[in-house]
C-alpha cells in the first residue's frame, strides 16, 4: 500500500510544554496528559484530539495534537495536576506546525528568563 501524499495526510500541531514535577517519564507525562483530555471532553473529543507524546527531555516534552484543536489541548494540559503519582505542572511555552518549530522554544525561553 502506498503511503498518502503530504496533502491528504492530517494536519497536526505540536505544544512545547514545560513539566514541573520530579523525574517523570515521557509514559507518565501521555498518561497524565491522555487521562485530562478523556476527563474534560470525553472519549469523543479525545479521538478528535488525538494527543500523543513525541519527544522528552528533561524538564520540556513535546505534544502532538489535531490541527484546530489546539487550544483544547492546552486547557486539558493546564488541568493537570498529577503525574505518574507526584503532584506535576504543565506550562505551556510554544505552538507549532514542526517538532522543529517546538523545539526551538526553548532556546528561545531559556535565553528570556536569564535575561532577568
Amino acid at each position: 500500500m502506498r503511503p498518502l501524499p503530504p496533502t491528504l495526510r492530517e494536519n497536526r500541531r505540536y505544544i512545547l510544554i514545560k513539566v514541573e514535577a520530579g523525574e517523570i517519564t515521557q509514559k507518565e507525562i501521555y498518561r497524565a496528559a491522555a487521562d485530562s483530555v478523556r476527563d474534560l471532553f470525553g472519549d469523543v473529543g479525545a479521538s478528535r484530539i488525538h494527543p500523543a507524546v513525541v519527544w522528552s527531555e528533561g524538564e520540556y516534552a513535546i505534544v502532538r495534537c489535531s490541527r484546530g484543536h489546539e487550544l483544547e489541548m492546552t486547557a486539558a494540559l493546564a488541568c493537570v495536576t498529577k503525574a505518574g503519582g507526584h503532584p506535576a505542572v504543565f506550562r505551556t511555552v510554544k505552538t507549532s506546525g514542526t517538532v522543529l518549530g517546538a523545539k526551538k522554544g526553548i532556546s528561545v525561553e531559556k535565553r528570556y528568563l536569564h535575561e532577568d
